[in-house]
């Protein structure tokens, strides 16, 4: 039988004892043999102890944790397939974590920043890293990439990622079943009765909800969950579309799709109306790309659920401003100092300074400079000019919407749940975990740590209280 250790018991070094993580034990306490008769009694009847609802990155791994822990467990994914949204992240490549987490930089929740500490407590990224690359478990060899501080697969595919850790249920007894939607989810006696799409019903005496959100409605997201915990009592705290592209028109009215910038500095602005003052969040990462209908690219994307939400809302709209080169205001007044003379037009300069022509050509049309040399820029045309490069209001005019969007803002909030065990506050033996709660990461790996997080505390707490 596989044992989980202590969740919140780890040294300096990321395990409990050297022989940690999960471990065969052979010599059972009292409960744990009690509690396995249990679950084989169950097992003959041919009845689930836990039900995970949904499979993808968090249910799989809800499912796991809760079989490894003893239980029997059964997965309800609503597709013909596991881990869709898996087998599409990281176009395809699969960032499975990142190297580093900042909890206030990299996550974001409308629910206290307390309770997501101690969700984030139960498992440290280290230990989810050994984990996934242990062969005693899924056995994923990572390698990582220092210049964005992530992990992805040796192998750089998202088909062994969600292979690996389906094989890895599979080899623990957890029985999936598919096209299994959830239409109802209903308190019953001492557990809980699922209601399924197709007239079957199931029972189980703990539940997993890991349903998702909204996020690639074409894989078959459809925010089923959310709607049943609302019939169940629990609030919500509005959903939106997050990390999606943004829409508006390019620099000077050009169409510059296609072109790609990786240096910039991009910060959401908005007014504090209590303080008075500005505040920037500054994304943190700096990538951008043009495309046909505005702008994508981890900076935009990291930035967009504050536009999105504000909008939602009916908040003050922050303003979202890029510098396209990561180059100072100071840099940039040196750099068109006029007194150095010269023929070289304005363009030409911004080009050989690392602004690309399509770019530059169209910075210089707003600014209406074009074909000016730069020993003939006026004062008014300079600081029209510094302010385009360096602190350009990217003119938002909408959104791409869930079909892009990779992960949904809002959902349950974590007040609502007992952060020590994922378990509903409301709803005894409901559990729940991944993008349904009211948490999401920034671009990176931060929502797949997420999923491995809140799925393991979820499956674990299930299984023990079975």
């Amino acid at each position: 039988m596989l044992q989980s250790q202590p969740l919140t018991e780890h040294t300096s070094n990321g395990w409990r004892s050297p022989c940690a993580r999960i471990v065969l034990v052979r010599h059972f306490s009292k409960r744990t043999t009690q509690r396995s008769s249990t679950y084989l009694a169950r097992a003959s009847a041919g009845g689930p102890d836990v039900i995970v609802v949904g499979g993808g990155a968090a249910g799989l791994t809800a499912a796991y944790f809760a079989a490894s822990a003893g239980a029997q467990v059964t997965v309800l994914e609503r597709s013909k397939e596991a881990g869709n949204k898996v087998l599409i992240s990281g176009g395809t490549r699969c960032n499975v974590l990142p190297m580093h987490v900042d909890l206030n930089k990299d996550y974001f929740t409308e629910s206290g920043r307390s309770a997501l500490k101690a969700v984030f407590a139960s498992w440290s990224l280290e230990q989810c890293k050994i984990w996934l690359e242990s062969s005693d478990h899924i056995g994923i060899p990572l390698a990582c990439e220092l210049a964005d501080s992530k992990y992805f697969p040796v192998s750089n595919s998202a088909k062994e990622v969600r292979d690996k850790i389906l094989q890895a249920c599979l080899k623990r007894g957890v029985k999936i079943r598919y096209n299994a939607g959830l239409e109802r989810l209903q308190p019953q006696n001492m557990g809980w009765q699922c209601s399924l799409a197709d007239g079957k019903v199931l029972e189980a005496k703990r539940i997993v909800l890991a349903s998702g959100g909204l996020s690639y409605p074409h894989l078959g997201t459809d925010g089923s969950g959310h709607k049943i915990m609302s019939k169940l009592g629990h609030s919500m705290h509005p959903m939106y579309p997050a990390l999606t592209p943004l829409k508006g028109p390019h620099p000077g009215g050009q169409q510059l799709a296609g072109l790609s910038l990786y240096s910039v500095e991009a910060a959401a602005v908005v007014k504090d109306k209590q303080k008075g003052k500005r505040k920037a969040t500054t994304a943190a990462r700096a990538g951008l790309l043009f495309t046909h209908r505005g702008y994508s690219g981890p900076a935009v994307l990291d930035l967009s659920h504050h536009a999105i939400m504000a909008a939602a809302r009916g908040l003050d709209k922050p303003v979202i401003k890029m510098n396209w080169t990561g180059h100072s205001l100071e840099s940039w007044r040196q750099l068109l100092d006029g007194s150095q003379g010269g023929a070289a037009g304005v363009g030409a300069v911004l080009h050989r300074h690392g602004l690309p022509k399509r770019l530059a050509d169209a910075l210089c049309h707003e600014a209406d400079v074009t074909g000016t040399p730069l020993a003939q820029l006026k004062k008014a045309d300079r600081v029209k000019l510094l302010e385009l490069l360096t602190s350009y209001p990217l003119p938002i005019t909408g959104h791409e919407g869930y079909p892009k969007a990779e992960v949904t803002g809002g959902g349950i909030p974590l007040s609502e749940l007992n952060c020590s065990t994922m378990q509903s506050r409301k709803l005894e033996g409901l559990y729940l975990c991944g993008e349904i709660c009211d948490v999401f990461g920034r671009i990176g790996g931060f929502n797949f740590y997420w999923a491995w997080l809140s799925g393991r505390l979820a499956g674990v707490s299930a299984a023990l209280d079975a």
